[in-house]
């Protein structure tokens, strides 16, 4: 990466670091996608899965980072849905918090990948389903049914609390990607135009000491 560059992004990121808010709920929500609390560096992501940058950041940059830090990044993601502009994304929520309390994490990564990537299908109409059965075995699709049906004041409390952390944050727009290490935690800035595998790599490795 060319140093004028590097110079830009450690700029941007000096700027947005701060102290984790006091009382904040961290490790209390979120949902976990990869890595441990034994992890050196957590990256927490608060998202909307109807949110077209969300898309684009879990597909491009994300998942390769769950593939090529494994244990080394603690990947949390935290429920965000903007219901003002996005009618389906708490429905969406809805499903992956339900799917959480299967415990299984390749489950919940089917099941993300599966609803970025039908992102501008289901956002048309709201036909999740689809999404989400093609993601999970029939077995599982039914049990998430089920406990939408059966429970789906906890399920929206599990999303609630997800937001109130965000709310605490001051987040105001999805999505919004914090790294946290040896204590310090920092807020990530996209700048336009610049690749968020090749940016979140590049802070990741500085702070691996890579």
């Amino acid at each position: 990466m060319p140093r004028r560059l590097l110079t830009a992004f450690f700029f941007v990121f000096c700027l947005a670091a701060y102290a984790p808010p006091a009382g904040s709920a961290d490790g209390a929500t979120g949902i976990t996608l990869g890595g441990s609390a034994d992890s050196p560096v957590k990256l927490e992501v608060f998202s909307d899965f109807e949110c077209p940058g969300c898309r684009g950041l879990f597909l491009n940059a994300i998942q390769p980072i769950l593939k090529s830090y494994k244990d080394r990044v603690c990947v949390i993601y935290y429920e965000f849905p903007l219901e003002n502009m996005h009618q389906y994304a708490r429905p969406a929520s809805r499903y992956v918090s339900a799917a959480a309390r299967l415990g299984d994490q390749n489950k919940l990564l089917s099941l993300f990948e599966a609803l970025f990537a039908d992102q501008d299908k289901w956002a048309i109409d709201g036909s999740l389903e689809a999404s989400v059965s093609r993601a999970l075995s029939p077995e599982d699709f039914q049990k998430v049914k089920n406990l939408i049906a059966t429970d789906l004041a906890g399920i929206d409390r599990d999303v609630d609390r997800d937001i109130e952390v965000g709310m605490d944050r001051k987040i105001n727009a999805t999505p919004t990607v914090f790294l946290t290490h040896a204590g310090k935690q920092e807020r990530v800035v996209f700048p336009a135009n610049v690749n968020m595998h090749t940016l979140l790599s590049w802070r990741l490795n500085g702070l691996l000491g890579k």
